[in-house]
């Protein structure tokens, strides 16, 4: 479980939990590394304002898609677990019956 930090209104990560948080999601963490080296200006290519808006923005863009790709995985696995703990529920297998045959009327 991660535990959240309240931090000037508003809520943060320790640094070590948000490492442990990225090595868990490493489409995030390459996607997060990429805007860091991006604002460091560690990138030879990003000289110029409008290159920098553009790249951050499309790395923004991958972010979220990725943070919602991982949020939906974790909503799926979230509720298979809570409905195989349910005592009435079973999961349905395929069927071992091929139907009823026709009796050639």
């Amino acid at each position: 479980m991660i535990r959240w930090e309240d931090s000037d209104g508003g809520l943060e990560l320790s640094d070590e939990a948000l490492t442990a948080a990225l090595r868990g999601h490493p489409e995030l963490r390459k996607r997060i590394s990429s805007i860091v080296l991006a604002v460091a200006g560690d990138e030879g290519e990003l000289k110029e304002a409008d290159a920098a808006e553009e790249r951050i923005v499309d790395e923004m863009r991958l972010l979220g898609r990725e943070a919602l790709k991982s949020w939906a995985e974790n909503r799926v696995e979230a509720t298979e677990r809570e409905i195989r703990q349910r005592p009435q529920m079973h999961r349905q297998g395929e069927k071992n019956s091929a139907g009823i045959r026709n009796s050639g009327k």
